[in-house]
């Protein structure tokens, strides 16, 4: 990707306030640097992805199995959203927040960008019944912070006793399974 399309790919601020919110309510280390990152952002305005990905490098750098931790943010940053954002008037129940990504809708509430690197997140099939769904990421996001922000929105609405989300044969393909 080059560096002029990378720098069009924008974020939307409530996204990176979800992330660092998370960061303070699971104390992860964090100091001075998330400060610095969030400072001057604001929740309804756009920055560049790059600040997200900031965000991730301080987990990288500071934890050496980064893999539950991101995934945990990603939970984290779903249950604010649900908690103190819109959640709780677009979806009712766990199953909905699957529907609510069908098309990419919540994706694209957040990120914009060119097409090409913006990537989608689409719900591919849906079977309430048996309690299975699967997802097609094809996002810039860390797939682990991904894992968690699908379980987090999931379980939000606290309906669902059972949430598993893989994606352990191909990262861009999240198999779930839910009760």
């Amino acid at each position: 990707m080059n560096n002029e399309k990378k720098e069009e790919l924008k974020v939307f601020g409530a996204t990176i306030h979800g992330f660092s919110r998370a960061y303070i309510n699971l104390e992860i280390i964090a100091g001075s640097k998330v400060k610095n990152l969030i400072s001057d952002v604001e929740v309804n305005e756009w920055y560049p992805f790059e600040i997200l990905r900031e965000l991730e490098g301080i987990v990288i750098k500071h934890y050496k199995s980064v893999e539950p931790i991101l995934e945990r943010i990603g939970m984290e940053m779903m249950l604010i959203w649900y908690k103190f954002g819109p959640g709780k008037e677009i979806i009712d129940e766990g199953a909905d927040f699957l529907s609510f990504q069908s098309g990419s809708q919540g994706y694209i509430s957040v990120v914009k960008g060119p097409e090409e690197i913006v990537g989608s997140f689409k719900l591919i099939k849906i079977d309430k019944d048996k309690g299975e769904a699967l997802i097609h990421s094809t996002t810039p996001f860390n797939k682990n912070l991904e894992r968690g922000i699908i379980i987090g929105g999931m379980s939000a609405p606290g309906d669902l006793n059972y949430i598993d989300v893989n994606n352990d044969k191909d990262e861009q393909y999240f198999e779930i399974k839910f009760h």
